[in-house]
C-alpha cells in the first residue's frame, strides 16, 4: 500500500510549466522552419536537436547555458553518426555494437560533465532513432539541422537572463570535486552491459524495433542504487504501457505536416510538465513522441507499432534492473531499499 500511494501521489506543478515552454518552444520552431522549407525528411534531426532544452532545465542560467552547450555539441555528434548508419544501411547487428560504445563513451562524458539527465539516455535515443529511420538527405543538411535546432535551445535557454539580471545576481560558480572515475567507470559498464544485452535480445527475438530495446534499459540506470532503479523501472514500463493506448488512438487520424508538429509540441510539453514529478507520466506523453515522430517521413501498421514499443520497453527494463540488482554488493541493495525511493530526478 506504501508503494501504491507514492506511485499515485503527484506532487504539485509549480516551477515546472516555465522549462516545459522552453522545450516546447524549442520543438515548434525548428519544425515550423522546416515545413516552410518543404524539408520534413530533416524533422527528426530538429526534433533531437531541440531535446538539448531538457537539459540543466533548474539551473542559473549560465550553468545551465554551459551545460546545454556541452550536451547540444553530444547531440550533434549521436545525431550525424546515426544518419551516417541509415545511409550505410548498417544491419540491426551493427547498430547494437555502435550503440553500445555509444552508451559507454557518452554514459563518461555525461557523468564528468555533470550535465542532468544524467546518463546517455537521451543520446542513445537520438542515435538509435536516426539509425534505424529511412534518412534520404545529406550529412552537411543533417549536421546544419541539428546545429540549428540545437542553437534555438541555447537561446531559449539564456533568453530568461535577460529578465532575471534585474533581481537576482550572478552566482559565482561553485568549486568543482575532482571526478570519481571509479563509479563514472562503474556507470558506464552498466550502460554497456544493458544496452548491449537488451539490443541482442531483441535483435534475436525479431521484433523489428530493437533500439526502443536499448532505450528502455539506459531509463532505470539513472537512478542511484537498486531500489531506485526497481521502481524507476516500474514507472517506464507502466507509463510505457499507457502512452502505448494513447499512441494507438493518436495515430489513426491522418495528420498534417502542421498538424502533427503542433501536436508533438503539445505531447513533449506535458511530458517536460511531469518528467520529474511523476515519470510514469511523463511517459504517458513522451511515448507517443517516440512513435509519431516518423510520421513526417513514413507510415507504419499502428498496431505492430504499438506493441512492439510495449514488448521492448519490458525487455529494456528488465534486463536492466537484472544489470543493476547483479552489479550492485548486497549490502547497499539492501540498505537502500530501507531508504525513501525517489525516482523524479533526471
Amino acid at each position: 500500500m506504501h508503494h501504491l500511494r507514492e506511485f499515485l501521489a503527484v506532487p504539485a506543478g509549480r516551477g515546472h510549466r516555465t522549462p516545459a515552454v522552453r522545450v516546447a518552444a524549442g520543438l515548434l520552431i525548428p519544425l515550423i522552419v522546416l515545413l516552410l522549407l518543404d524539408r520534413p525528411d530533416l524533422t527528426m534531426c530538429a526534433i533531437f536537436g531541440s531535446l538539448t532544452g531538457v537539459f540543466g532545465r533548474s539551473e542559473p542560467h549560465w550553468r545551465r547555458l554551459r551545460h546545454q552547450a556541452q550536451s547540444g555539441a553530444l547531440m550533434c555528434l549521436t545525431v550525424v553518426l546515426g544518419d551516417a548508419m541509415s545511409m550505410a544501411g548498417r544491419s540491426d547487428w551493427e547498430i547494437v555494437a555502435a550503440a553500445t560504445l555509444i552508451a559507454g563513451c557518452i554514459s563518461v562524458a555525461a557523468d564528468y560533465l555533470r550535465v542532468r539527465p544524467a546518463g546517455p539516455f537521451t543520446y542513445i535515443f537520438a542515435f538509435t532513432a536516426t539509425s534505424a529511420a529511412p534518412f534520404t538527405g545529406s550529412l552537411a543538411e543533417a549536421s546544419l539541422t541539428v546545429a540549428g535546432s540545437v542553437l534555438t535551445a541555447l537561446v531559449l535557454g539564456i533568453a530568461g537572463r535577460v529578465h532575471a539580471r534585474r533581481h537576482t545576481p550572478v552566482l559565482p560558480r561553485p568549486p568543482s570535486q575532482p571526478a570519481d572515475w571509479g563509479r563514472i567507470l562503474q556507470h558506464s559498464g552498466r550502460y554497456i552491459a544493458a544496452v548491449a544485452a537488451a539490443g541482442s535480445l531483441a535483435v534475436a527475438l525479431g521484433t523489428g524495433h530493437s533500439y526502443w530495446a536499448m532505450l528502455a534499459a539506459c531509463a532505470p540506470l539513472a537512478a542511484a542504487d537498486a531500489a531506485n532503479a526497481r521502481v524507476r523501472a516500474g514507472h517506464f514500463i507502466l507509463g510505457t504501457y499507457a502512452g502505448v493506448l494513447l499512441s494507438a488512438l493518436l495515430l489513426q487520424p491522418d495528420w498534417t505536416p502542421v498538424q502533427l508538429a503542433v501536436l508533438l509540441t503539445l505531447l513533449q510539453f506535458a511530458g517536460e510538465v511531469y518528467v520529474i514529478r511523476h515519470y510514469a507520466l511523463a511517459m504517458v506523453f513522451l511515448t507517443p513522441v517516440a512513435l509519431l515522430m516518423t510520421g513526417f517521413i513514413s507510415e507504419q501498421p499502428v498496431w505492430e507499432l504499438t506493441l512492439d514499443r510495449a514488448l521492448e520497453a519490458t525487455i529494456g527494463a528488465v534486463v536492466a534492473v537484472a544489470v543493476v540488482l547483479l552489479t550492485t554488493p548486497k549490502n547497499r541493495s539492501e540498505a537502500a531499499g530501507t531508504q525513501p525511493v525517489n525516482v523524479l530526478r533526471r
